[in-house]
């Protein structure tokens, strides 16, 4: 049998404990650059190749032991005025999966807020090398486009989303261009015919525009659907009448839109009934609502996913933009809420339901 080269082949080839062979091996950032470079090149030399079931065994040792405190992960908020970040229930389970998944792996979440604590990100750089801590978590951005000039090459970052620009970073997100394909499809199984779509466009244009595309998508692969214009609305303060306006214009049977407005209570103030008259459906559900009919992103699965990167860079020693980012999209899944139901002649998983709604708009 070719015996296996081992950790204490090379560090005896080097002249150094097996130790540091290992935490070379694994970028730790304590070990010298010069000393790694010398570790792999023998390692490579020799033909090491680390041994899977080996690292399986590690790994779950590990997962059985309890954490213990490693240090602390900044979750970095640069929103200002009275709509706060984590008033928006998605960004809120972002904090809520990326703190629980922390705690579990021996981490502490820590919120800084540029805009409440009146920080310069130059101020902001210089707290936290001076405590330490050196993975930051970037909170969405107020707005598309948002650059925040952070010292990032202290840091091991992981963004959320894409409204940070330029996208140099790896990040975690929904994949909204498959949930704007998964409601379109579901609304579309459910029988509406005209479906219409209600986005602010600043929501459009941080996801990379990918509900505009998902309404361009549907439509090419279903040319004979009837096509209504969307509403991509560029207001700022709640735009009860731009929404009124829209829907006499258009007459949906469904209204998919965007949380963030009371879209319901301005559709009922115009007296139409939710679903008698009209379905409607968000395409970014909290994660207890059990009301509206929709796609859940499932932001606890993102916040947890962004911390499992974030400190697999740390471990590394991974800091500053990478030469290639990675983007991690996490699906969203369908929920059938209360407001939307079987049109006429639906087809509802290949069956067509006894009581299909008909339509009474008033």
């Amino acid at each position: 049998m070719i015996q296996r080269v081992t950790l204490r082949d090379i560090a005896k080839e080097v002249g150094v404990h097996y130790s540091t062979v290992s935490m070379a091996l694994r970028d730790n950032p304590r070990i010298s650059q010069e000393v790694k470079d010398k570790i792999k090149a023998v390692a490579n030399r020799l033909g090491y190749a680390p041994d899977a079931a080996l690292s399986a065994l590690n790994a779950y040792r590990k997962a059985k032991l309890q954490a213990h405190y490693q240090s602390t992960i900044a979750w970095v908020d640069n929103w200002s005025g009275e709509y706060r970040l984590r008033d928006q229930p998605t960004f809120e389970e972002y904090f809520q999966g990326a703190t629980e998944r922390a705690r579990e792996l021996g981490y502490n979440v820590e919120e800084f807020s540029l805009k409440r604590d009146k920080l310069t990100p130059e101020q902001l750089s210089r707290i936290l090398r001076n405590r330490g801590i050196r993975g930051l978590l970037l909170a969405p951005q107020p707005a598309a486009g948002t650059w925040l000039p952070l010292a990032y090459e202290w840091f091991s970052v992981i963004t959320f989303g894409y409204s940070l620009y330029p996208r140099i970073f790896d990040l975690v997100t929904n994949h909204q261009i498959h949930s704007a394909n998964l409601a379109f499809a579901k609304l579309r199984e459910l029988g509406y015919k005209r479906i219409g779509l209600y986005v602010h466009k600043g929501h459009d244009d941080k996801v990379d525009n990918a509900y505009s595309i998902g309404h361009w998508l549907y439509h090419k692969k279903n040319p004979q659907e009837q096509r209504i214009e969307p509403c991509f609305d560029p207001s700022i303060n709640p735009p009860e009448e731009t929404i009124e306006r829209w829907f006499r214009k258009t007459s949906p049977d469904v209204i998919l839109f965007l949380g963030g407005f009371d879209v319901a209570r301005w559709i009922r103030k115009m007296g139409v009934r939710i679903p008698e008259d009209v379905g409607l459906a968000n395409l970014s559900l909290a994660v207890d609502d059990t009301t509206l009919s929709g796609v859940y992103e499932n932001g606890i699965m993102i916040g947890r996913t962004a911390v499992d990167n974030l400190v697999e860079m740390l471990q590394r020693g991974e800091q500053g933009p990478p030469a290639t980012p990675i983007r991690i999209l996490v699906e969203g899944v369908w929920r059938d809420g209360k407001t939307t139901r079987p049109q006429e002649g639906a087809t509802v998983n290949g069956e067509v339901p006894r009581k299909a709604a008909r339509r009474t708009r008033r």
